[in-house]
């Protein structure tokens, strides 16, 4: 049997640690580097490129090279996340057939799982190089605000890259574990994790080896990116002042700027003022090449991300009374993730909690060393002497209730593991299937909530209405990872079942009839998403239409409810083609949409008049 390693899969980059003679390091690959980019892409001969060598050509390959597909995995097509990835990074989206989002690089068609796994063989291979030993099992870290399917989704990409997974962890958690080894602390402690592209806090118990997580939050579409992103367009806005060129569909100046920006906004973390210098980044009406030129100072990026750092403290308070605790009663509060750098982050939090953050812990290591004594403590060669994890349940699961509201199954920080058992039963005579949607998320509605996917109980023996009763069983690992199983409650057979991924799967391939559901329910007209547009310009609303249809199976014996809150009405999107390029964050609203509304507009105008 191979090595354990743990693993942090990161949005922006990657790092593996591993344990030996008893001590954690950081793995250093052969051309000195600790992290990979995660950073995946298609040259113009056809070869897969992965870290370094995928993100050197990336300005000139902006089309066929994804970045952040971290904030992606495990998400629906039609979804709000998906949206907005479509507005800020350049590759090329597609629908799968069950909703997923599945990414077009050079006429080839990827899952999200795939180029997640891309990502950990290469980081697999380049520590068998480094350790001279082969790597078979690890522990990979996602947020703690990861959801089932995006937890699921990262076990399955860790599995395509031939790893055997020993435990989905959290990143907080993972930071604790880095904290408290080798100490003998009784503690409480507070992670701030600030990554490339999430944001977590996490209220953690340590004593001795037993990490108690009290209460946890985030925001997934929260981290390094968004920073990079208010600044650079910032710089395109002002480019577009001083010359009157729109850089924003510029694939390659994009990526350009963006690099750029991530430079300066790197740089700004210990020095006052930084020049950008991109050479040769347009040409002018007369054909003479532009440069871009552009002096940035500390106090100008802090006033253009301030509202993302005020964001995260708002967090930050929230899930402290969840905890039940106070500032007070955080012994130490650990800053985790490269973004955790920012000095405006720093001030923030020193205000907030009263007192300086830790220096104790290594923000862009922390998560792989907790990792890998996670690994080295669920493998064979740990020899009893492991750690205790004591986990909670990030978001609330549950199914449709009355009036389209959630019926919470799990609530928000339940301990896990945890199982839940409710009563379906059949609505009409001889019905021989059963179906039963899954979610998971904040609000009290289902259709602002994850859809973890349509749960179908199938080949139901033939009985009158009602006469037939299938006991379901929900259990929730200790990775948060929900799985479900059924059986006739008389007969004490297993019913049999099949899951379902995505917004629409149940919904036919083929344009027909619908069919009448198993059993009738009702739901609330669709909850608006609003999806920021540019960070320099007013936020406008887009919204994703709900399911047509809720679930068809409630239990037998629901709680009793409030009467539901009157709920808005919809206003209708435009139609979104299923393949969308997305060409960079837009400063100005193209023509060509403002040409679409208004032939929608008259189209609408003539079919009344019809």
């Amino acid at each position: 049997m191979g090595r354990a390693i743990g693993i942090d899969l990161g949005t922006t980059n990657s790092c593996a640690a591993t344990i030996e003679a008893g001590k954690p390091h950081v793995i250093t690959y052969r051309d000195g580097q600790k992290t990979i980019p995660s950073v995946f892409a298609i040259d113009k001969q056809g070869n897969r490129l992965v870290g370094n060598e995928a993100k050197d050509q990336a300005a000139a390959n902006a089309a066929n090279t994804v970045v952040a597909s971290k904030r992606l995995i495990g998400r629906s097509f039609g979804g709000q996340a998906t949206e907005k990835m479509k507005q800020v990074f350049t590759y090329e989206l597609v629908e799968g057939e069950s909703s997923e989002v599945l990414i077009k690089v050079k006429d080839q068609v990827f899952t999200l799982e795939q180029i997640s796994a891309a990502i950990l063989r290469r980081i697999k291979e380049s520590a068998e190089d480094a350790l001279d030993d082969e790597v078979d099992q690890a522990v990979i870290t996602v947020p703690a605000y990861f959801n089932d399917r995006q937890r699921q989704a990262v076990r399955s990409a860790g599995k395509l890259a031939g790893l055997k997974v020993l435990r989905v962890l959290n990143e907080p958690t993972a930071a604790a574990l880095a904290y408290g080894l080798g100490r003998t602390l009784s503690q409480r402690v507070a992670i701030y994790d600030l990554g490339g592209g999430t944001f977590d806090i996490s209220i953690i118990d340590i004593k001795d080896k037993i990490f108690e997580v009290i209460a946890t939050g985030g925001d997934t579409f929260l981290g390094g990116v968004d920073f990079d992103d208010r600044l650079m367009q910032y710089v395109m806005h002002q480019f577009l002042q001083d010359t009157g060129i729109d850089l924003s569909y510029d694939r390659t100046a994009v990526t350009r700027i963006r690099d750029a920006s991530e430079n300066a906004k790197i740089a700004l973390s210990s020095v006052d003022t930084y020049r950008i210098n991109v050479e040769r980044i347009a040409e002018d009406e007369d054909g003479a090449e532009l440069d871009l030129v552009l002096d940035i100072s500390r106090d100008l990026l802090e006033k253009l991300t301030v509202e993302l750092v005020d964001r995260s403290i708002e967090t930050c308070e929230r899930i402290l009374k969840e905890a039940g605790t106070t500032r007070e009663g955080i012994d130490e509060i650990l800053l985790v993730g490269g973004q955790s750098r920012m000095p405006l982050v720093r001030r923030k939090l020193e205000q907030f909690i009263g007192r300086a953050p830790s220096q104790k812990v290594h923000p862009d290591e922390a998560v792989a060393i907790g990792a890998a004594i996670m690994a080295h403590s669920l493998s064979a060669k740990a020899g009893g002497h492991g750690v205790t994890l004591l986990d909670v349940l990030p978001q609330p699961i549950g199914i449709a209730g009355k009036g389209g509201k959630m019926h919470v199954l799990f609530k928000k920080n339940q301990p896990l593991p945890d199982y839940k058992q409710r009563t379906l039963t059949t609505s009409r005579d001889d019905q021989r299937s059963i179906m039963l949607r899954v979610y998971q998320g904040e609000s009290e509605y289902v259709a602002d909530n994850e859809l973890l996917g349509t749960f179908h109980f199938y080949n139901i023996r033939p009985a009158p209405a009602k006469a037939v009763k299938v006991s379901v069983t929900f259990h929730i690992d200790s990775e948060g990872i929900l799985n479900l199983t059924a059986i006739d409650k008389e007969s004490g057979q297993t019913v049999e079942s099949r899951l379902n991924l995505g917004k629409n799967d149940d919904a036919p391939k083929k344009k027909r009839k619908k069919k009448k559901p198993e059993a009738e329910a009702t739901a609330p007209p669709p909850m608006p998403l609003n999806m920021p547009t540019s960070s320099l310009q007013q936020q406008n609303p887009l919204f994703n239409a709900a399911d047509e249809e809720q679930d068809t199976a409630q239990p037998t014996a629901p709680p009793n409810t409030p009467a539901p809150q009157p709920v808005p009405e919809p206003v209708r999107p435009l139609e979104v083609p299923k393949s969308t390029p997305a060409p960079g964050n837009r400063l100005l609203a193209p023509k060509e949409e403002k040409k679409g509304f208004f032939a929608r507009l008259l189209s609408m105008i003539f079919f009344w008049r019809k």
